[in-house]
């Protein structure tokens, strides 16, 4: 009996203290970030789609009589250079499995701030029916909406010319 008239006794002293406020220094235990779950539509990389458009945009440059060379995992800024015909073209690719907007990173749109005129998006649609590429020269003339620090929305369907 006196065991559990302590043990009260404790509890009821600990409930009292969780249920007060003291003033005391203020201590910073742990932080968390809580995002939302991808809505449908988002965009998620997908290797396969990726692969096939980066292919679309090397022979669609040498059949303009152009030398395009990968530089994507150089982290330029773009993911083809290529030349011929008097010009250099920086090209970033943007594979997709469905019409929508791309996002250019940080490092991609100022990339195309700098290039101006040499700067291209090109956005290979993979369909069933097999990969369409739409062409955009200077992306960093339209309008985007700045989605993160890191990232802008550019609705590229309004000014690209299509295959």
């Amino acid at each position: 009996r006196e065991e559990l008239a302590l043990r009260k006794k404790n509890l009821e002293e600990r409930i009292r203290r969780e249920s007060t406020l003291v003033p005391g220094e203020i201590r910073i235990v742990g932080l968390a970030a809580v995002l939302p779950q991808p809505a449908e539509g988002d965009l998620v990389p997908d290797p396969e789609v990726e692969r096939i458009g980066m292919e679309t945009v090397l022979a669609y440059e040498r059949s303009q009589g152009r030398h395009p060379v990968d530089v994507s995992r150089e982290n330029l800024g773009y993911d083809v250079r290529s030349e011929g015909g008097g010009e250099v073209r920086y090209i970033e690719v943007k594979a997709r499995a469905r019409p929508g907007p791309v996002v250019l990173t940080q490092n991609e749109w100022l990339m195309a701030h700098r290039f101006g005129p040499d700067y291209w998006l090109y956005v290979v649609l993979v369909e069933p029916t097999g990969p369409r590429l739409w062409t955009l020269q200077n992306p960093a003339r339209l309008p985007a909406e700045k989605r993160t620090v890191v990232q802008y929305l550019l609705d590229w369907q309004k000014y690209a010319e299509g295959p």
